[in-house]
């Protein structure tokens, strides 16, 4: 009762108090009311010019090079000069934003005060050039990549891990069994000069053979015999001498004794000289044996090794795939184990041990033979010398005796040693086999077909340049050293020559042919590993690269291939012939990219078909004629290949796997095999080749742009306040006259 009659005085007074009161919370009612309202309208405008920065900013991008997507699939500025579109879009999308409200209050009505647009991210840009690349290929590469390219080489990576393992294997064995084989070749030759030493003596004119009838006036066995008839001579003149008579057989006497002791002069100068060479050379020999027996001994080494798969394991990475639609047909497993018995056979270039103990005590008995020889001629020119002092003692017995034993020894020495039949002849025939000549013929013939090969290559190189074609290279190289500048990069040819080093570096002959390709073949299976256990950005570039850039068709070559004739294939090396080639190996000369990457291509064929070479060859029998018929076979079936790409720009893959792989594919497994196709310079032998044909450059070429909108609208309350509170900092835009202004920037790319 109280409080109602209290609520009714306070309302119903008569002093203007509740007047008061009213107007006091009427008046902030509609001051915040009027800050909320313009907050709203503020909001809404830079909702306006937000949408139309963004709007400008994407229409402005959509004016891109036609040409330039259609042919590269890059996305880059064109047309329309940026700002006019920019300016009329956002011109109408805040006009748009104002009529959207027309048939209601307009709560705002936009005014643009300006509008204008500013390039960014440059195409030129390595970073913007490569994510360009990468979102252009990220769903086409594996797919072609995995499906035409991997599937197909697949089965082929047990065979050829195995040839790799067998080639590397024969190559290292041939290269010491040639040392070895050229040691006891040397130990031979000594041999055979120790004897001739003995032979080319006057040693056989002193001691006829034992058993001849023949014999000479000043030989041993000769004054042997007459020494009885001496010792006769000097018994008769000395007891003539006693009986104060004249000697009868003074002449005779000085005769003998002239002779004897001319014999033993010759006897001691022979065996001076002639016993100095002959045991420093079979002391050379023994030398020379121990040093085979050691090279023997790292053959055994190399044979035995359990792991001979270092830099093998792209074919495991390879084999231990599921690749869809890979070809079963063939049974891979068959072949592995014919490879894999030719690589077995290896042990057999090994000799045992046996066979330098036998060889060294041969070469001890031939030096324990003239020793005797040689003590047999001391002893006899002893004995001669004492025969000729006492004539009168026993040594006339002994002096036959040891002519007798002198003779027998050199007898004995000459047939073991000397002529047909000897022990050193008897060694020489068994080292002179149908194995080195045969091994002979077929290394001249894979020789021969080498030169051939390495003509055709090495001519490749050599073309003469066609000034237009020059002109083409020095444009792009500026254009290339220009794109490394814009990025910072130094231009030098470092990199150029590095990716061109397989390509460009010929082989002596064809074994080192054989173990580069084998060393190439890994290099393209381990690239082809990497793409399947998804190394991307080399792969997507790489594969960019041949989608995008032409290639220089092998059908050029026929002509060159067939008749000899380079000037068609001279007139092919323009530079839009070979851009794929260009970019991967760098050079500047118009034929040298051409011969860098056919030179790789040889090789990987011949590395195929030197697999093929080791099962065809087996029946050769022995490890080296395998290895050299299949050299032969590599090299015979690898021209006949490059017969088939100069004809129809493909080859089958091999015997074994009936499927063909065109020129382009291979340049495919060569980008990765050089690897790096995303880096520096071969991102800017793209762009070069790219501004080259179209006339631009890319890094006036922009991938994004920063739209920049300034707009304005009227306040309708309070406008001092807000340009107040702008003051402080907490508005996004200033009010000017009455108007509020905002500035709205958005960054758009591709």
């Amino acid at each position: 009762m109280r409080f109602a009659i209290k609520a009714r005085r306070l309302f119903f007074r008569t002093d203007g108090a509740v007047t008061v009161l009213s107007a006091m919370m009427m008046s902030s009612l509609l001051l915040f009311s009027g800050v909320l309202i313009d907050y709203a309208r503020m909001a809404a405008l830079h909702k306006a010019a937000e949408d139309a920065a963004r709007t400008g900013a994407r229409s402005v991008l959509s004016a891109y090079d036609g040409e330039l997507y259609g042919r590269y699939g890059l996305f880059g500025r064109g047309g329309t000069e940026s700002d006019l579109i920019y300016e009329l879009v956002a011109k109408a999308n805040l006009e748009r934003k104002a009529k959207a409200s027309a048939p209601a209050i307009r709560l705002v009505q936009p005014e643009l005060v300006s509008a204008h647009a500013n390039a960014s991210e440059f195409l030129g840009t390595h970073r913007i050039f490569k994510r360009q690349v990468m979102e252009e290929m990220k769903y086409k590469a594996p797919v072609d990549f995995t499906i035409e390219l991997a599937a197909k080489f697949a089965p082929m990576a047990g065979p050829l891990k195995e040839a790799s393992i067998t080639v590397d294997l024969l190559e290292r064995l041939r290269k010491l069994y040639e040392q070895r084989e050229a040691l006891l070749q040397k130990v031979l030759e000594l041999q055979w000069e120790a004897v001739r030493s003995v032979e080319e003596s006057d040693l056989k004119k002193l001691l006829p053979e034992e058993g001849s009838r023949s014999i000479g006036v000043n030989t041993a066995q000769q004054l042997a015999t007459e020494h009885v008839q001496y010792a006769e001579w000097v018994r008769i003149d000395e007891a003539l001498e006693e009986a104060g008579k004249a000697r009868k057989f003074t002449r005779e006497i000085e005769d003998y004794v002239r002779r004897a002791r001319e014999l033993v002069r010759q006897l001691d100068s022979i065996r001076v000289k002639a016993g100095k060479e002959h045991d420093s050379l079979l002391a050379a020999g023994t030398e020379w044996l121990e040093q085979a027996k050691a090279v023997n001994m790292q053959m055994k080494q190399v044979a035995d090794e359990v792991e001979r798969q270092a830099n093998n394991d792209g074919y495991d990475r390879v084999a231990g795939q599921d690749i869809p639609g890979t070809d079963t047909s063939h049974d891979s497993s068959v072949t592995e184990q014919e490879i894999k018995d030719v690589q077995e056979s290896a042990g057999d270039l090994v000799l045992q041990d046996e066979f330098f103990s036998e060889y060294r005590l041969e070469l001890d008995s031939h030096a324990a033979a003239y020793e005797r020889l040689d003590a047999s001629a001391e002893s006899f020119t002893t004995a001669l010398s004492a025969a000729v002092l006492a004539p009168e003692s026993e040594a006339g017995s002994q002096l036959i005796t040891g002519a007798n034993r002198l003779i027998a020894d050199y007898g004995r020495y000459s047939s073991e040693y000397m002529g047909s039949g000897s022990i050193v002849e008897r060694r020489h025939l068994r080292s002179n086999d149908d194995l080195k000549q045969k091994r002979k013929e077929q290394e001249k013939k894979a020789d021969s077909l080498w030169r051939q090969a390495r003509a055709m290559l090495e001519g490749m190189k050599s073309l003469p340049e066609e000034d237009e074609h020059g002109a083409q290279f020095q444009q792009v190289k500026q254009r290339y050293e220009a794109n490394l500048l814009f990025n910072q990069h130094e231009a030098s040819g470092d990199e150029a020559a590095e990716d061109g080093t397989r390509g460009g570096k010929s082989s002596n002959d064809a074994h080192e042919q054989a173990e580069s390709s084998i060393s190439l073949m890994g290099g393209l299976f381990g690239g082809m590993a990497d793409t399947l256990e998804k190394t991307r950005d080399s792969v997507y570039a790489g594969e960019y690269v041949i989608s995008r850039f032409s290639a220089f068709q092998p059908q050029h070559l026929k002509s060159m291939i067939m008749d000899g004739d380079t000037e068609s294939l001279k007139q092919s090396l323009a530079l839009q012939n070979q851009e794929a080639e260009y970019i991967l190996y760098g050079f500047y000369q118009p034929a040298a990219n051409v011969a860098a990457a056919y030179g790789e291509l040889f090789g990987a064929r011949m590395g195929i078909r030197t697999m093929e070479g080791l099962v065809q060859c087996r029946s050769a029998g022995h490890p080296l004629l395998i290895l050299s018929c299949s050299l032969i076979y590599g090299l015979e079936k690898t021209m006949e290949d490059f017969v088939d790409f100069s004809n129809r720009g493909a080859a089958p893959l091999s015997k074994y796997a009936k499927v063909d792989i065109s020129y382009t594919d291979y340049l495919r497994l060569f980008m990765l095999l050089h690897g790096g196709a995303d880096r520096p310079s071969r991102l800017a032998r793209m762009i070069a080749i790219i501004e080259q044909n179209r006339g631009i450059t890319l890094s006036y070429v922009p991938t994004a742009v920063t739209g920049e909108v300034q707009a304005a609208a009227e306040l309708w309350f309070l406008p001092g306040a807000y340009k107040m509170m702008g003051g402080f900092g907490f508005l996004q835009g200033k009010v000017v006259d009455g108007r509020y202004e905002t500035t709205q920037t958005i960054g758009w790319s591709y």
